[in-house]
């Protein structure tokens, strides 16, 4: 796979030679920079990573190259205004990444002062079973042998579930998102992947200290951060399939060439019409919302002309502002 890369994320023009030899200096693949305007795009050569695990020495190796290139990412992270590309994306021939980068780096770096300055942290609790059960000790009292193990994972989940909601609540008016996925899944564990602005961390350490002190007692919280904001704000490397554009274009109902300004008026009078609440099918509007996503990430010069979109090969979509 001589010459591939795998897109690692854009930072700003400003500082980029430095972050570069940060990365650089991290164990993984050999680093690419490729610059065009105000914005850097980095990728690193394609690792090899074997189809079949079957041999312990090709499961770390494969762990090995993921841990380098999240180190990587983190870094970016870090250091400053950083876009992470998603690393589910395909891999790109070295050559065409100028030709990608160019007719986007204004949209670039429009959302490294957006997107690209936010960062993602995992909160976690964990608390031990004694003061849960403790407190349910007249509840649990005198039932059968039989019933108690169940009576006990009961009592565990309504712990932990109170302890969910009351984090949720508490980070909800102080984050700018929360992830649908949770980073835990244990009986005496509750927690959320949150999105904050850059040296958010406040907020977060805000939200701990509003929880309700009946629900803290023994409680540890478990911070990781900052992380880019993979869940949230990724960029997305795409081969625009002719039939997948062809689809957005019919459900929009749009015409040949589309100023972008239309696009939000075409999806609405669409929405309208389709919305489950006014009796549409929740199946064709959730297609349609795809299909307005998809294009608006692509309304990068002012206009949409679906020949040019058909003949435009690989494209980035953008994470929406937070």
């Amino acid at each position: 796979m001589a010459g591939d890369v795998t897109l690692l994320g854009f930072a700003p023009a400003a500082g980029a030679e430095a972050l570069a030899a940060a990365m650089a200096a991290l164990p993984g693949a050999a680093l690419h920079q490729v610059a065009a305007g105000g914005v850097v795009a980095f990728a690193e050569a394609q690792v090899e990573r074997p189809r079949i695990l079957l041999l312990a020495r090709d499961r770390a190796r494969l762990l090995a190259a993921l841990a380098a290139t999240q180190r990587r990412l983190e870094l970016g992270t870090a250091a400053g205004p950083f876009l992470p590309a998603d690393p589910g994306a395909a891999p790109l021939p070295l050559a065409r990444l100028p030709g990608l980068l160019a007719p986007q780096a204004e949209a670039l770096a429009a959302a490294l002062a957006g997107p690209g300055a936010t960062q993602q942290w995992d909160v976690i609790l964990r608390w031990p079973a004694d003061p849960v059960l403790n407190a349910a000790r007249a509840r649990l009292a005198g039932l059968p042998r039989a019933r108690m193990a169940e009576a006990v994972r009961a009592e565990l989940l309504a712990a932990r579930a109170a302890r969910e909601a009351a984090l949720r609540a508490a980070l909800a008016p102080r984050v700018l998102a929360i992830a649908e996925g949770a980073p835990v899944a244990e009986e005496l564990a509750a927690g959320f992947t949150v999105q904050v602005p850059r040296g958010g961390e406040a907020a977060i350490e805000a939200a701990l200290h509003a929880l309700p002190d009946e629900l803290t007692e023994g409680v540890g919280a478990d911070l990781r951060g900052p992380l880019p904001p993979l869940a949230f704000a990724p960029v997305r490397l795409m081969e625009l399939a002719p039939d997948a554009l062809a689809h957005a274009w019919a459900l929009l109902d749009l015409p040949e060439e589309v100023p972008t300004p239309r696009l939000a008026l075409h999806w609405r009078a669409v929405a309208a019409r389709l919305h489950p609440d006014r009796g549409g099918d929740a199946g064709d509007f959730a297609a349609a919302e795809a299909a307005y996503r998809l294009l608006r990430g692509l309304a990068a010069d002012g206009v949409l002309n679906r020949r040019a979109l058909a003949a435009r090969g690989p494209t980035l979509l953008l994470p929406e502002a937070a």
